[in-house]
């Protein structure tokens, strides 16, 4: 999916985070945007995904009208919630019906594939941050969308759980366009084609 932003700029409190921007995302493009804590990086990417409108600009998605955005994209933050009273194959099942899964994957096999094989009758409640992020990010990841946006995926995650991702990130993207939110952490960045800066 190619996204185009045009002019984009964003305000709060009357004061503009970034303004200008001007920027091409092609289909099957992996990109990352870094920037210092306030840039506006997590902001961003909630505007190119459609969740968090622009002050200014546009954004468009070739072939796509803007109601049926949704449908194509994926997006991951440490800032979501999951409905934590159900168990993890709950969780999945349920997000599949809102949004599938690609075809290769079953459902009861993705809890082996987060590394959390043991997990899948547990209540998401009782799961540790770095577990709940990995629920996230694979519920993102194995999607059957065109472009997956991740807001700092290696949020609450070990070094152990941070190379799970580096592979689990280029194993899965196939295709997809990926855009990651990041404060230039090297493992968030694993596969980046481009780099953009926010100052």
């Amino acid at each position: 999916m190619q996204i185009e932003l045009q002019d984009i700029g964003k305000k709060f409190g009357g004061k503009y985070i970034f303004r200008h921007l001007n920027r091409t995302l092609l289909s099957g493009d992996h990109i990352g945007i870094v920037g210092q804590n306030g840039s506006g990086k997590s902001t961003l990417v909630q505007i190119i995904s459609g969740y968090l409108s622009a002050s200014e600009g546009l954004v468009t998605y070739a072939g796509i009208s803007s109601d049926q955005v949704w449908k194509h994209i994926s997006l991951c933050s440490p800032a979501m919630g999951l409905y934590e009273d159900f168990t993890l194959l709950e969780h999945l099942q349920f997000t599949h019906g809102l949004k599938p899964f690609e075809g290769t994957f079953a459902v009861n096999e993705i809890p082996e594939i987060l590394q959390l094989e043991k997990h899948g009758n547990k209540e998401l409640k009782y799961f540790s941050s770095g577990m709940k992020q990995r629920v996230k990010l694979g519920t993102a990841l194995l999607a059957d969308v065109s472009c997956v946006f991740l807001d700092e995926p290696c949020a609450h995650l070990d070094k152990d759980a941070e190379k799970w991702f580096s592979d689990f990130v280029v194993s899965s993207r196939k295709n997809k366009t990926v855009v990651v939110a990041s404060n230039a952490s090297e493992s968030e960045l694993t596969g980046c084609s481009d780099v953009w800066t926010l100052s």
